[in-house]
C-alpha cells in the first residue's frame, strides 16, 4: 500500500490566499497534528505479527498537504481483505476509497513466496508445518477478512482537521 493523500488545497484555495500572518502557520501545524494522529492511530489499530506493518506506517508532510504512508508491501491486502472478503468490505466504503482499494486487486508475487510466507507464519505461531499448504489453499479459495486501520484513522482525524480548519478559517 503506497499512501493516501490529504490535500486541502482544492477545498479552500480561496481563502488561503486571503489568510493573514499567522493563519497560514496554523493551517500547517493542523496538517501536521493531523499527520501525527492519524499515523499513531493506525499503529494502535493495524494487525501486528512481527511489527513490520506497525513501523511502516509514516507520514510526510508538504506545504498545506499530507501524505499517510504504508510501506508494507501487503499492507492493501490487511486493510481491505480479499476476494469474497475484500469486495463485500469494499463496496461499503466511499467512492474516493473504493478507487484507492482498486488498483491493489489481482495481489501479485508468486505461489511459491506465499507459500513460503504462510511456511514462516505458522512456525511464527507454533503450529505444525503440515498446516502451511491447507492453510495457504484455503486463503487462495476464499481470501483473508479485511483489518482496516487506515481508513478509520483517517476518517476520524480527517473529521478532527476539517472541524478545527473551519474554527481557524471563520
Amino acid at each position: 500500500m503506497s499512501s493516501f493523500n490529504i490535500d486541502i488545497t482544492g477545498d479552500f484555495n480561496e481563502k488561503l490566499d486571503k489568510l493573514k500572518d499567522g493563519v497560514y502557520q496554523i493551517v500547517e501545524d493542523e496538517l501536521n497534528a493531523f499527520g501525527i494522529e492519524t499515523v499513531a492511530m493506525a499503529k494502535t489499530l493495524a494487525p501486528v505479527d512481527e511489527g513490520f506493518l506497525r513501523n511502516s506506517i509514516t507520514f510526510d508532510k508538504f506545504p498545506l498537504a499530507v501524505e499517510i504512508v504504508v510501506a508494507a508491501n501487503y499492507a492493501a491486502y490487511l486493510e481491505f481483505g480479499t476476494r469474497a472478503f475484500e469486495a463485500a468490505y469494499v463496496r461499503s466504503l466511499p467512492a474516493e476509497w473504493q478507487e484507492f482499494a482498486a488498483q491493489f486487486k489481482g495481489g501479485g508475487g508468486s505461489f511459491e513466496d506465499f507459500f513460503m510466507n504462510i511456511i514462516e507464519w505458522v512456525k511464527r505461531k507454533g503450529i505444525e508445518p503440515a498446516a502451511a499448504y491447507p492453510i495457504a489453499k484455503k486463503i487462495l479459495r476464499f481470501g483473508i477478512r479485511a483489518r482496516p486501520f487506515l481508513y478509520p484513522a483517517i476518517e476520524v482525524n480527517k473529521k478532527i482537521l476539517i472541524d478545527n480548519l473551519k474554527a481557524v478559517l471563520k
